[in-house]
């Protein structure tokens, strides 16, 4: 979408459309299948892509946006049906679109399914089989409000570098230049931005005074909470985010070593780094199951920030709900215990072990640890209560952060560490 942008030269007011058009279709694309399910006499999955497509794009205009005239949806769609298309594909495709107009504007859209799941996932526009599994592990309440957070706008979260400048005098600037700033509530370095704004056009971006990341990633460095001139490693260090604010509370008498196996993704970080100053921050190409013998013992704490199936930050990325697969979570839960067994030899005696992931799946979270316990009797698991705050922490002592709370992405980490 990006390079469409860039490549037809759209202004900042269509740009914003097709933001809206694309990302507001695949949020609602469940909802919005519903509805064409009821009216086509062809099952969805048979029609051609394009067509179903296009279908889910008009019919989130009609059903979810009131600045774009429903008359105007539907003609448009005819349009490019007429020209993509044979006739019998235009009849179709406007058929479906004004019968779906006609039952709103006559108030008289088919209920929504009676089972609780497949209502929800309606609503919430989720796999059914995401909305199982959550509301099985953590209830119907907790499941409710999480997933329909997926599908708000996430802020623009920013963390001040407090080796550049203050959280107040960051916020004092913004509000100069006619934001709407406000202290984020966990995070002592963050704060949230109300306008959505090109960042690089930021007063002090170009300073290093501050980089974006949402609060929730933040409250890491509480947890891990790095002492100035600690050595540290973050072996899943791409794009970047985690590794410099580790960077920053060491200080420069300190050392952070950012590891990644995709190199490109690194390469990105170099400008960063030299606008805020982390010249003490090392990047290197190094897959996380292969650790840099040269430190083995010798780190006082790491970070193992694994991939995983990233069911916390829908928000971001709404395609992501609708690639994941059902099946995937054991796989990425063993990838991830061999990460961290890997990592644990960085660490000296005392040396402290963080783990998280952007999941709320807990076969990938509390299982990956007590699966790593099992297998490293010279780790202890520490409690977050102690490093961060208890709206954040579980009662087992795990820092755990729900899709939405707060205005946050869903998190996940534990700290352990090295006793012998």
């Amino acid at each position: 979408m990006d390079e469409a942008v860039n490549t037809l030269r759209f202004k900042a007011e269509d740009a914003a459309l097709l933001s809206e058009l694309v990302f507001g279709t695949l949020r609602q694309r469940a909802l919005v299948d519903y509805r064409i399910s009821a009216v086509s006499h062809r099952p969805l999955e048979a029609l051609s892509p394009w067509v179903r497509n296009l279908l889910r794009l008009s019919l989130y205009q009609v059903l979810c946006l009131e600045r774009i005239p429903a008359a105007a949806a539907v003609d448009a769609a005819s349009e490019i049906s007429r020209r993509h298309g044979h006739e019998g594909v235009v009849k179709f495709v406007n058929g479906c679109l004004r019968e779906i107009c006609r039952q709103k504007a006559e108030n008289k859209l088919p209920p929504l399914p009676d089972h609780p799941v497949l209502r929800l996932a309606v609503e919430s526009s989720h796999p059914v089989w995401m909305v199982q599994r959550f509301t099985d592990a953590y209830g119907w309440e907790r499941a409710d409000a999480a997933l329909r957070a997926s599908n708000l706008p996430a802020p623009l979260t920013l963390r001040v570098n407090p080796l550049r400048a203050r959280r107040d005098e960051v916020a004092s600037r913004l509000h100069q230049a006619g934001l709407h700033v406000e202290p984020c509530k966990h995070s002592p370095w963050g704060l949230k931005v109300k306008e959505a704004v090109d960042t690089r056009r930021l007063p002090g971006f170009l300073e290093g005074d501050f980089h974006v990341q949402d609060e929730s990633a933040q409250l890491l460095g509480l947890l891990m909470d790095p002492q100035p001139g600690w050595q540290v490693a973050d072996v899943c260090a791409a794009p970047g985010g985690k590794a410099t604010l580790l960077a920053q509370m060491v200080g420069p008498q300190g050392k952070v070593w950012a590891f990644d196996r995709k190199n490109g993704s690194l390469e990105k970080l170099q400008a960063t780094l030299r606008r805020q100053g982390l010249h003490h921050l090392h990047i290197e190409t190094r897959d996380a199951l292969f650790p840099r013998e040269d430190l083995i013992g010798r780190l006082d704490a790491a970070l193992v920030d694994a991939p995983s199936t990233s069911l916390g930050v829908l928000r971001r990325r709404p395609e992501a709900r609708w690639q994941a697969r059902q099946d995937a979570a054991p796989g990425q839960a063993d990838r991830q215990l061999k990460m961290l067994l890997a990592t644990a030899q960085y660490l000296r005696q005392g040396g402290v072990l963080v783990y998280c992931t952007s999941t709320w799946d807990e076969e990938e979270d509390e299982g990956v640890v007590e699966r790593f316990l099992a297998r490293a009797p010279a780790f202890a698991f520490e409690r977050a209560q102690f490093h961060a705050p208890g709206a954040v922490c579980t009662r087992e002592g795990f820092l755990r952060v729900w899709p939405g709370q707060d205005g946050m992405d869903g998190f996940f980490a534990a700290r352990l560490r090295r006793q012998a």
